[in-house]
Parts: C-alpha cells; sequence; structure tokens
C-alpha cells in the first residue's frame, strides 16, 4: 500500500493530537515544524530507509539524534514500528561522546585565547557586539539569542524578548533547548557599553535583532544558526562559550561557571564535560 500521507499532514496531526493532550509547550511545538519542514523522506516509510537516509544526509549523530526523536513521536503515534529506529539513536550515544571528546581536544589547541577574543569584541560595534557578547560573555546558545524587542512584555510569553528597562537590559527567554526542565529565564545585563549599543540599533517595538528582510521572525532554526555563525568571531559560534570556561576553570572562577550554566539552562556537571576544553586531558 502506498504512502499517501506527507510529512506535513503526519506532523500537524501529531501536533494537533499534542496539543489536545496539553502536554508540550509552545517551543516544543515549534520545535516539531521546524525539525519536520527538513526531513526530505517519508516518516512512515521503511525503519532500515530511514536509518540509511539519515546516514547519507547527515554525519553529525546529535543531528541525526535529532530528527531520530521527531520520528520515533510521528511514527508512534501512527502505530509503525521503531525498535530499530530506537536500537540505532541508541548506539549514537556513544559515538556522540566520542566526538565531542575528540572536538573539544582538537579546539584546545587551534581554538584563539580569551584574550584575542576579548580584543576583537571590544572592537566591534552594533548588532555584532551584541551577538558576540550575549554568546561569550553570557553565555546564550543560538536559539536563545532569537530576541524580540518589546516595550512591555505580552500576557502569554511564548518567544524570547529582549527590554531596555531603568537603564539596564532584560531578557526574558521562554524559548530554549532546556525549557520544560527550568523554565523562563530572567537574565538581566547592567553592562554600559552593552547597553550603549544596543540602544544604538535603533530598534522599534516588536522588532527582532535578527530578522529576515522583510523584518520577520526567523523561524527556521538552520537559517538562524548560519546568520549566527557569520556574525560571530572568526565564525566560532558556541565555540567561544567553551574558551571562557576555559579561562574562568584556570581561575577556579566556579561562581561565574555556575552562572553561565544558569543563563544557558545547563547544569554544571554539563559545563565541565561538554564545555571544558581540558576535559581530554
Amino acid at each position: 500500500m502506498p504512502l499517501k500521507n506527507t510529512n506535513k499532514q503526519l506532523i500537524t496531526d501529531f501536533i494537533k493530537h499534542k496539543k489536545d493532550e496539553k502536554k508540550v509547550s509552545k517551543q516544543t511545538i515549534n520545535t516539531y515544524k521546524n525539525v519536520g519542514d527538513n526531513i526530505s523522506f517519508n516518516i512512515l516509510t521503511t525503519q532500515r530507509t530511514i536509518i540509511k537516509k539519515l546516514k547519507e544526509l547527515y554525519t553529525n549523530p546529535n543531528t541525526i539524534q535529532l530528527y531520530l526523536n521527531l520520528i520515533i513521536l510521528v511514527r508512534r503515534y501512527n502505530d509503525k514500528e521503531t525498535n530499530q529506529l530506537i536500537a540505532f539513536r541508541n548506539s549514537l550515544k556513544d559515538k556522540i561522546i566520542k566526538e565531542r571528546k575528540d572536538n573539544l581536544n582538537t579546539m584546545n589547541d587551534n581554538l584563539p585565547t580569551y584574550e584575542t577574543i576579548k580584543d576583537k569584541l571590544n572592537n566591534m560595534n552594533g548588532i555584532m557586539y551584541i551577538i558576540n557578547y550575549l554568546i561569550f560573555n553570557i553565555g546564550l546558545r543560538n536559539k536563545d539569542i532569537n530576541l524580540k524587542f518589546v516595550n512591555t512584555l505580552p500576557s502569554e510569553e511564548d518567544e524570547n524578548y529582549i527590554q531596555l528597562k531603568n537603564n539596564k537590559v532584560i531578557l526574558t527567554i521562554t524559548d530554549y533547548k532546556t525549557d520544560k526542565k527550568y523554565g523562563t529565564k530572567k537574565i538581566n545585563i547592567n553592562d554600559t557599553r552593552f547597553i550603549n549599543e544596543f540602544k544604538n540599533l535603533n530598534l522599534v517595538n516588536e522588532e527582532y535583532i535578527i530578522s529576515k528582510k522583510d523584518n520577520s521572525k526567523i523561524n527556521n532554526i538552520s537559517t538562524f544558526n548560519e546568520k549566527l555563525i557569520k556574525l560571530s568571531i572568526d565564525k566560532l559560534g558556541q565555540k567561544l562559550v567553551k574558551i571562557n570556561i576555559k579561562k574562568l576553570l584556570d581561575e577556579n572562577n566556579y561562581k561565574e561557571i555556575e552562572t553561565i550554566g544558569k543563563n544557558r539552562g545547563t547544569s554544571l556537571s554539563v559545563l565541565l564535560t561538554s564545555y571544558n576544553l581540558m576535559n581530554n586531558k
């Protein structure tokens, strides 16, 4: 029997079911949509075909795992077998850990020093300064930086917001990787240079700090990540966080590392394994 359902139909039906259950957040639903839009093969095809396609399309085990998570959920909802997909996902865990350690080891030898990054940041202006400050100093993930400038927070907070209030910048982050575990994050930035750079952006109410040409929100995760990488110092992106953490570890500044963990919605143990350049030494 031919597979008549498109992925869009399958995911729409699955999301409707989840909404009816009232067990998932708006942020999670947006993630389902964004991931689903990038799956180029039918989710209900054979498990072997899915595994083969994922291996052909992606080399990063984290990316493969991201797609597998949604595919497994949708197949379960449609009463399709998932045993091979689950076994494949489980097999990725050791590969992810090994790749992470190998990458950290290589990074430690190739990345610029903390002082170099700090100098480059201090010589930036405008949106490039804002983006790199939020990654390097505050420790935000890419998704957290998809910020909408608002004068007043809406009654239903379902995005990430940035405000200028009482001469400080306030971040209200609801849509991020671990939002279910940590809830809404509130971050106050009192740095005078950052505040002035932000003011100079001259954003109007409900404008995104990074947007499409028509000033609307960038919902596609890959597109947003690509824009951030291009804006980041030496296109280092989230590697900037690792450089900062290495410096803090050298100084035994665990209090500041904990602050970065709270800003990211990440536990201290994760920072000391996944973001510690000395983890392999």
